[in-house]
């Protein structure tokens, strides 16, 4: 769940994130992030792990690495869906949702999110559901009152 309001906040820059290889799998398999953040792909499996990417935002290819190893970090710089792959495992997949606000959340098991801090005005709340498919719904934001928004 996340604000389009095109706003990257001062520690953008600053901050880190991880997306582990654990039990052959991304962990977790989707991270959303602010535009300008980096990522860590630490290896936590007792074999090699090689995390790629083509996708246009941001096309990288880190090599085979061990537990032990540490890839480089990178910043993901450019808004929108990186998918990952690893060379040597083709059922490993994760997503990285690259996005131009400090606004958004993952929601909970139960479909639950909490949005906090917005600003007041019209903006655009997107539900990013998967790679093809994001609802959206308008709201109008007044300090110090909550706004209830449901997506079927």
């Amino acid at each position: 769940m996340f604000l389009d309001t095109p706003v990257q906040s001062a520690h953008a820059s600053e901050a880190k994130t991880a997306m582990a290889q654990h039990h052959y799998q991304f962990a977790p398999g989707l991270v959303a992030i602010e535009r300008g953040t980096t990522v860590a792909f630490p290896n936590l499996d007792d074999e090699y792990h090689s995390v790629f990417s083509y996708s246009k935002p941001k096309r990288f290819d880190l090599g085979r690495y061990r537990k032990d190893e540490m890839p480089v970090e990178l910043v993901f710089d450019e808004p929108g869906v990186v998918k990952l792959f690893c060379e040597i495992h083709d059922h490993m997949r994760g997503r990285i949702l690259v996005l131009d606000t400090p606004y958004f959340q993952k929601t909970s098991p139960d479909g639950r999110y909490r949005l906090e801090g917005l600003p007041a005005g019209r903006h655009v709340l997107k539900a990013w559901v998967d790679d093809e498919t994001v609802r959206e719904r308008t709201v109008d934001l007044v300090e110090g009152k909550t706004v209830r928004v449901d997506f079927p």
